[in-house]
């Protein structure tokens, strides 16, 4: 027969004085939900600590089951800033939108606004992929500039608009070049009108004219081969490509 342990009894008896004597014991410790209130505090607390994922995931928590609520401006604030710092952007332009639409006179607003233009810039993605973020990005951060336009955000969201509009114009040249090199002319040639139509103070518009000169060479439309020569040099004397140009 096997002896019993010795120290079974003692134990046991030591684990029953913990949970009878001492609630918080670490053995029977389970984690307690906190207070709505507590749960404000803490995010707010670690969205000025820079600890932004436990701000999200507080403030988040917080802010749906806080609608009407007066203190709701700055939670949305610090958790669209807090969502930008973990690269959530979605979330972050969703956060900052929420605060300007449901409180539209909050102070906050001018930041939340400026938020909304940050979150689709870094939203936008590389000129072959799709642009929709993109052309979000160009209506947000044009709207912030008209609206507070002696801003130094103003002048940053302006800088953004110059380099998101240049993308599009990239995206639409290069969309030309595609059926260009495919000799599909036609087509080649309706990217080549709209990059000038849509882009002209871009860099991609000369040379989408250059490239105009050419198409229209190669299919034997000498008129329109001479029109768009003319438009390179008077449009864009500076440009390389009007400098290409034969005398």
């Amino acid at each position: 027969m096997t002896k019993p342990s010795t120290f079974r009894g003692p134990l046991l008896a030591l684990l029953l004085l913990c949970a009878a004597a001492l609630p918080g014991c670490s053995i029977f410790r389970s984690e307690q939900p906190i207070s709505p209130e507590t749960m404000r505090q803490r995010g707010l607390a670690a969205h000025q600590a820079g600890e932004h994922r436990r701000a999200v995931t507080l403030l988040a928590g917080w802010t749906q089951q806080a609608a009407g609520d007066p203190r709701l401006p700055e939670a949305l604030q610090a958790l669209g800033e807090s969502y930008l710092e973990t690269g959530e952007y979605v979330s972050s332009a969703a956060s900052f939108l929420r605060l300007v639409t449901e409180f539209p006179t909050d102070p906050r607003g001018q930041a939340a606004r400026f938020g909304m233009c940050r979150a689709y810039q870094r939203l936008s993605p590389k000129a072959p992929l799709d642009q929709d973020y993109t052309h979000t990005a160009i209506a947000y951060c044009e709207s912030f500039a008209s609206i507070y336009p002696a801003t130094p955000e103003a002048q940053q969201a302006r800088g953004w608009v110059t380099e998101l509009t240049e993308k599009l114009a990239r995206k639409t040249y290069d969309n030309g070049m595609f059926y260009f090199r495919r000799q599909a002319y036609d087509a080649a040639v309706i990217y080549f009108n709209e990059t000038l139509e849509l882009y002209p103070g871009t860099r991609w518009a000369p040379a989408a004219l250059l490239k105009l000169v050419e198409t229209y060479d190669r299919i034997g439309y000498r008129e329109e081969a001479t029109e768009a020569r003319a438009r390179l040099r008077r449009d864009y004397p500076n440009s390389d490509e009007a400098r290409s140009l034969p005398a």
